[in-house]
């Protein structure tokens, strides 16, 4: 057999048995399996699917489990039957998974122990599972693991899977109501690691750690099929914790640390003199912006080590804009420039362009956003504008092309009509060296200064052992901050409530 032009997601699967098959393709608590040996658990669970349960190509399998090897299996083993992977925040309370289990129209369900419970109760309302896969445990009516890969036949051929089809159902994070499955097809999933290639420069020879959830789009979309598209390695961590991530990059010579910005706040705390951690050569970050002072004690820390930002959304197809490691310094609050074939537009209320450094509404172009949303046809049209996706991000666009996020239109603050951006004001407390973390919301203006209509508070979880008053907030923002920009409120948590997607309710906090 020949490596073929990938076309589907199972090529980049089918191509590394070809070129690469003792290569290493997954390292988890200890163990590891090259593409060869991989294979086999994928074959097995494929040919489980199939002739047990009559899994075929175009339908869905949903997965609620942490990260594990045995994801990484039902993954592939689905994708490979043709199958539609939808995956179940595994943080979702049993409302939340009743419906993204329900909406899916899936028959079979893979559940990890760990998430049973919430998930047992969720069934109750989901008649169209007929099959649950246990893994790590046995439950009357299921299937365990291990009886699922001990089929005797052999799993059916791979099907005349088209770079249109269906590939994953990804529900979004449901801050503006009930979670909707955004369509990737197995041709986005190409486009966006191209993408990715260009953003990141990614390597057939790199080591990734792999500590997002793996129900999360970063996973999915990008890091399980760039692996195989390039024939690199993928190293699972069973948990966030930042000793232990490490312990990983030093075992396993991890060369690529994709995260959120608090947890590198975190990994700036350690004292990493005794360990050898000369094998990194990217920290990329996305979900929230970086501090100036994280960048800098990262530098510090990791000189040789490029530092990029990136950003995307569930509902477009990649990546979309990239802050390398140079721009980092002079522009850390922005999200970097467009990456090739993304095209975006920044608009005010009335869809006109705004002029370079006035604030709009972030638009993607429709080639780059997701087919649309599954069971509901209605939804994606009304969030277009012409042919342009409307995100609900504010931002602007300086001169230069660099993007700056402003925060989510809705979150907008009004002051005694001036509009007050609360990315803005978060991170300029975010620069405060006690502060964690910050949600800047509007509050009901009261009393005298009523008139006003709504004033600024802000939500502070200082960091570790710091402590903070709102006195020093305040003369923090001080200089920094417009009048009218000014928190009015501050009131400090040991942290911000959030969904299960991890996106921070600000709702809670007025």
């Amino acid at each position: 057999m020949n490596p073929v032009q990938p076309r589907t997601v199972p090529d980049l699967w089918v191509n590394n048995l070809v070129k690469f098959p003792r290569k290493t393709a997954a390292i988890y608590e200890g163990a590891a399996w090259t593409y060869q040996q991989a294979e086999k658990f994928v074959e097995a669970c494929r040919a489980g699917l199939a002739r047990r349960f009559g899994v075929k190509q175009g339908d869905k399998v949903v997965m609620a489990m942490p990260n594990c090897f045995e994801f990484f299996v039902a993954y592939w083993a689905t994708i490979k039957l043709g199958g539609v992977v939808v995956p179940v925040n595994i943080r979702l309370r049993p409302e939340g998974m009743t419906h993204v289990i329900g909406n899916s129209d899936a028959r079979v369900l893979i559940v990890h122990k760990e998430n049973w419970p919430v998930v047992k109760d969720a069934l109750r309302a989901c008649p169209n599972i007929k099959h649950v896969v246990s893994v790590g445990f046995q439950e009357e009516g299921s299937t365990r693991w291990e009886d699922l890969l001990s089929a005797a036949e052999a799993p059916p051929p791979i099907p005349a899977i088209q770079p249109e089809d269906l590939v994953i159902i990804m529900h979004t994070s449901g801050t503006t109501g009930v979670p909707k499955g955004a369509m990737m097809r197995h041709a986005d999933i190409l486009f966006n690691i191209r993408q990715a290639i260009i953003a990141q420069s990614f390597r057939h020879e790199d080591i990734n750690l792999l500590y997002v959830p793996m129900f999360h789009c970063t996973a999915l979309y990008t890091m399980l099929p760039l692996c195989a598209y390039l024939g690199s390695t993928v190293v699972i961590a069973p948990r966030p914790d930042i000793r232990e991530l490490v312990d990983l990059v030093e075992k396993h010579r991890v060369t690529t640390f994709l995260g959120v910005p608090t947890l590198f706040y975190f990994l700036t705390t350690l004292s990493l003199e005794k360990r050898d951690l000369k094998s990194l050569r990217l920290i990329a970050y996305a979900g929230s912006p970086m501090p100036p002072q994280t960048i800098r004690r990262l530098r510090e820390k990791f000189p040789t080590v490029a530092l990029h930002n990136f950003f995307g959304l569930t509902e477009t197809i990649s990546m979309t804009h990239v802050l390398p490691s140079q721009d980092a310094t002079v522009h850390p609050d922005s999200i970097g420039k467009l990456l090739p074939e993304v095209f975006d537009r920044i608009v005010d209320e009335n869809g006109n362009d705004v002029k370079p450094g006035e604030v709009g509404e972030l638009c993607f172009h429709r080639s780059n956003v997701v087919t649309g949303y599954w069971k509901r046809p209605d939804l994606l049209p009304q969030a277009m504008i012409g042919d342009w996706f409307r995100t609900g991000d504010l931002a602007t666009k300086d001169a230069d092309g660099y993007v700056y996020l402003k925060g989510r239109r809705k979150d907008m603050i009004i002051v005694g009509g001036e509009n007050v951006y609360a990315l803005e004001v978060e991170n300029v407390i975010l620069s405060h060296p006690k502060v964690l973390e910050v949600a800047v919301v509007g509050i009901e203006a009261t009393g005298i200064r009523a008139y006003l209509g709504e004033l600024v508070k802000a939500v502070v979880v200082p960091k570790p052992g710091e402590k903070l008053t709102d006195l020093e907030i305040k003369k923090h923002c001080a200089g920094r901050l417009t009048s009218y920009q000014m928190p009015q409120a501050v009131e400090f948590r040991e942290k911000l409530p959030r969904n299960p997607a991890g996106k921070v309710l600000k709702q809670e906090l007025k």
